[in-house]
């Protein structure tokens, strides 16, 4: 089979789009493009990530893109990552914020792999635009990526307000539109606090990537919003100077330096860094949660006053081309007129300190290390959780290269993804061109300033007995193998399928059954049937069955063609006794399918994905034909016309109707009305 990147139409060989013209490409081993997920076709692949694949999906009728987050199979099988797959979901519906990626719809497919159908987003990653700003040795513009972060922390206070804390933020979860805002990505892995959802992540799990955690992150202690402040002031000094503050080979090397090692100041990197904006950078760096700014507010009306009196140059707009954006008229060559002048006064970054940073650079506060014996332990911990929870340092995370068009599925473990290999650079650590490298010392040699600095033998011995203690503290706090254990359900022999829930999924047959001539009334009829023949007390709930003639006859062999009816099992609804109302319940055991396709009929349930809020609705008074008749009557030249009909309850009238659509180069035709034949 091959398939339409851009219209997600698919044709049994190779040659050109019918609709747009496009080359059609090889389909290969995936077998989800050129599929439907949803009400979306598969178009292609955009992208791999530690937990799943992230695809274009077009709708067929009015060519709405979307980006379609599909979980492994490998993952699929473990409740907690499919737990923190959803908690995108939820984090995002919560917040509801432009600059923070949309979540439009979950569910699952037909073989039980859970999806998430977002936004899609043209554009590329933040990381993408310091890479070419390296590569092409032109620094990024002060006041462009001031107020990019500027509209960044606007998310991440409207998330902070909501009880959630990303966790792993980075150039690649932010996205940068062709008119240059950002979108925030990826809160997979999001703490969700008491306030939000009433729980929390386990304390001493180390997720997120090494590079931008905070330190009481980085040694598994419990973070607050704090952790996403410290993480913005790493995005900063890697976009002002093109390189990250703390880089090291090893992991635990690399997280010691976030918990123990000063930032070297910025402006020895880029010396037309203007000092208040350093300062911003290093008060977001502080090694203290509470030296750090009190909130994302707090930190972006710092960054607005360091930045009000830049050059009109330094506020051109991050695009992610050379030519110019595409809403120029929204980016004057002057900061915001919301953005105070230099005589607004900042507000206080935290409490009553200003920030431990880098000696000399703060009068008056001295850099206070923290204890190398109990930082070291913390530490060691976190990495051994890295290795359990997340099966393992070196589980590598793929993601696509960059482009105009393109979505990444960020990493939500946490893995050693961005280390550099021993010998080799980390991406992005050379400096922009123009911007003079300090001759800074190593961090080692930083790290010897300590007074409790012991030599190599020693930390060698005290670090085994740390990862002893460490390891019997993980076997304390919770059971090893519930921890380390990875899931993977094998599939049975004979080419039987798994059950999934609270019945079998298996294939059925109708009778006489022949997709390219289906008649659809005989095979509603049939489905009824064979949904109270597994559940008794089955009630339909909506049909829906595309490439149908005027005849009644369905091609399932068509691109749009297939045919799904939802069911409800009634006495499956009650909500537990033990839930209060207002609390959704779930992994609820009540909702079920039966799909044909030109493959045959399969029934399948939906655990785990279904709230039981679906309305029964009865058996339809109206055929498929009385359905076309209707149309016809209203619009001609439809003889030769295949369409997508659909039989639901309307959300706005809560009445039973027939949707009809029909997606026509010469004119759509759609129309609904009630089932009343």
């Amino acid at each position: 089979m091959f398939v339409c990147a851009e219209c997600g139409a698919s044709r049994p060989g190779p040659g050109f789009c019918a609709t747009d013209g496009s080359p059609l490409a090889a389909i290969g081993e995936d077998l989800l493009l050129g599929t439907t997920i949803g009400a979306y076709r598969v178009a292609r692949l955009l992208g791999i990530g530690g937990m799943g694949r992230v695809y274009k999906g077009v709708h067929p009728t009015i060519g709405s893109r979307v980006a379609i987050k599909v979980l492994s199979r490998e993952c699929s099988d473990r409740k907690d990552l499919v737990e923190r797959f959803f908690a995108e979901a939820k984090a995002v519906n919560l917040i509801r914020h432009e600059s923070i990626v949309n979540v439009l719809d979950l569910a699952m497919l037909p073989d039980g792999r859970p999806y998430i159908i977002m936004e899609y987003l043209d554009g590329a990653p933040l990381s993408n635009l310091i890479e070419t700003a390296i590569q092409l040795q032109r620094p990024l513009p002060l006041g462009g990526v001031a107020r990019l972060a500027a509209e960044v922390l606007d998310a991440l206070g409207a998330a902070h307000a909501k009880g959630i804390v990303h966790r792993d933020l980075k150039p690649d979860n932010i996205y940068v539109t062709p008119s240059g805002r950002p979108k925030v990505l990826d809160f997979g892995i999001a703490k969700l606090t008491d306030a939000s959802t009433g729980s929390s992540t386990r304390t001493g799990s180390l997720l997120g990537t090494p590079h931008y955690m905070a330190p009481e992150q980085a040694a598994g202690r419990a973070i607050d919003h704090r952790a996403d402040i410290y993480a913005m002031g790493i995005i900063l000094y890697e976009c002002f100077t093109g390189t990250k503050p703390f880089n090291a080979e090893a992991l635990f090397d690399l997280l010691r330096m976030h918990v123990e090692a000063p930032p070297p100041p910025p402006r020895r990197l880029r010396p037309d860094l203007p000092p208040d904006l350093e300062q911003v950078i290093l008060v977001a760096l502080a090694k203290q949660p509470e030296h750090r700014f009190a909130n994302a507010q707090a930190m972006s009306m710092a960054l607005q006053h360091a930045t009000s009196q830049l050059a009109p140059e330094q506020w051109a707009p991050l695009t992610v081309t050379r030519g110019p954006t595409t809403n120029p008229s929204a980016w004057a060559p002057t900061p915001p007129a919301s953005w105070g002048g230099r005589g607004t006064n900042p507000p206080a970054p935290g409490p009553a300190h200003v920030s431990t940073v880098s000696q000399g650079q703060v009068t008056g506060v001295p850099v206070t290390p923290v204890g190398r014996k109990s930082s070291r332990k913390g530490l060691w911990i976190a990495v051994i959780s890295v290795v359990i929870v997340g099966g393992g340092v070196t589980a590598a995370v793929v993601a696509n290269g960059g482009g105009t068009e393109t979505h990444r599925e960020a990493t939500t473990d946490v893995v050693a993804a961005d280390v550099p290999t021993p010998g080799e650079p980390a991406r992005g650590e050379a400096p922009p061109a123009k911007i003079e490298p300090a001759k800074t010392e190593p961090a080692k040699t930083e790290l010897a300033k300590t007074d409790d600095d012991v030599d190599v033998s020693s930390d060698l011995a005290e670090a085994t007995d740390d990862l002893k203690e460490g390891l019997q503290e993980l076997k304390n706090l919770e059971k090893l193998g519930e921890v380390a254990g990875v899931d993977v359900k094998n599939g049975l022999a004979g080419g039987s399928v798994p059950t999934t829930g609270w019945f079998t999924r298996h294939d059925v047959r109708p009778p006489n059954y022949d997709p390219k001539k289906l008649d659809v009334d005989k095979f509603i009829d049939w489905a009824i049937a064979e949904a109270k023949q597994n559940v008794p007390d089955a009630r339909l709930t909506r049909i829906d069955v595309g490439g149908v003639y005027p005849s009644g006859v369905a091609d399932l062999a068509q691109v749009d063609g297939d045919i799904d009816l939802r069911f409800i099992s009634p006495s499956r609804t009650a909500r537990p006794k033990n839930v209060p109302r207002g609390v959704k319940v779930a992994n609820r055991e009540c909702e079920f399918r039966i799909m044909g396709s030109p493959d045959g009929a399969e029934i399948y349930d939906m655990s785990g994905f279904a709230e039981c809020a679906s309305v029964p609705i009865a058996r339809p008074r109206c055929s498929i034909k009385q359905v076309w008749a209707r149309v016809r009557a209203k619009h001609k030249n439809l003889d030769d016309a295949v369409a997508s009909i659909t039989y639901m309850t309307n959300i706005a009238t809560h009445k039973v109707v027939w949707s009809f659509s029909i997606d026509d180069d010469a004119g759509d035709v759609s129309e609904m009305f009630p089932d009343d034949c």
